[in-house]
């Protein structure tokens, strides 16, 4: 089975055990002209108060929301219905689709009682020693500037090239079979959304320890675990109250939610999740 249909799959199973919960509204953030330089993420809101984060900066996704979704705060639906662009190849279809399984998920973590384990300030780094090479898909700036001062070599693969400074430490590719020379993979979790992530895992050599960070991987990571991914990193909120207040007074909203890191010793898998139900 595709990472896509068991992604739909475990979503589509999440609602029906979870009693078919509703979405009751999006956020989505202002667009602007170009979105290249901007990391910008809308949330898909459950009806329970769970909330499923997304990236949005790529691809015109955004946009492309907004044309379909001019009022997203009145936006209902059956999540089975945002499940459906898993099969599809639209972007924003997709970017609907992870969010509504991230949703999901959270509300899965929520019924069960499962903390996810708190995501040291340090993650990406402690693993690896310093001078040795790092990849990194996507361009993380503060990841970047961490990495490069403990003396490591970051190798970046960005879809927008534009968008990485030249700076010591910092090298280009195109290529991701270059990242096979890397003795740890960075790689953000909007490839969840275009559909590249299945490709990578195939590309990179995975003696490497490859980790997916952002909060477009905030969903059971079951599908990644079971291809090698190593860590998921995600982020929990409490409820959307918070989120939403800070998102109005167009503040950061990082602190509205907890992040965590899950690897296969600290995640029991979805299917003692859903035994915890019980």
């Amino acid at each position: 089975m595709s990472m896509n249909a068991e992604y739909r799959q475990i979503g589509e199973q999440l609602s029906r055990v979870l009693g078919r919960p509703t979405i009751d509204g999006l956020y989505l953030p202002a667009p602007v002209a170009d979105e290249t330089f901007r990391d910008e993420f809308g949330f898909v809101l459950l009806s329970d108060g769970s909330v499923g984060p997304f990236y949005v900066s790529m691809g015109g996704i955004l946009r492309e929301l907004w044309r379909r979704h001019p009022d997203p705060a009145t936006f209902t639906a059956d999540p089975l219905s945002l499940l459906t662009g898993f099969s599809q190849h639209d972007l924003a279809d997709r970017a609907l689709a992870l969010g509504a399984y991230n949703a999901l998920s959270a509300a899965l973590m929520r019924a069960s009682g499962f903390e996810p384990p708190d995501r040291a300030g340090n993650s990406g780094l402690d693993a690896t020693p310093p001078g040795a090479p790092i990849g990194m898909v996507g361009y993380f700036c503060p990841l970047v500037d961490k990495l490069t001062a403990q003396g490591s070599e970051v190798l970046v693969l960005e879809q927008a090239p534009e968008r990485v400074p030249d700076r010591p430490g910092v090298l280009m590719t195109a290529d991701p079979r270059d990242l096979r020379q890397c003795g740890r993979v960075l790689c953000t979790a909007s490839t969840l959304i275009n559909d590249s992530l299945a490709e990578l895992l195939a590309t990179v050599d995975r003696q490497a320890p490859f980790e997916l960070i952002g909060p477009s991987g905030s969903g059971l990571p079951d599908p990644l675990f079971a291809r090698g991914v190593a860590t998921v990193g995600g982020i929990q909120f409490p409820g959307r109250e918070q989120l939403l207040d800070q998102l109005r007074r167009g503040e950061s909203w990082g602190s509205a939610g907890r992040k965590y890191q899950l690897d296969t010793r600290s995640y029991p898998g979805l299917d003692e999740l859903l035994a915890l139900l019980g």
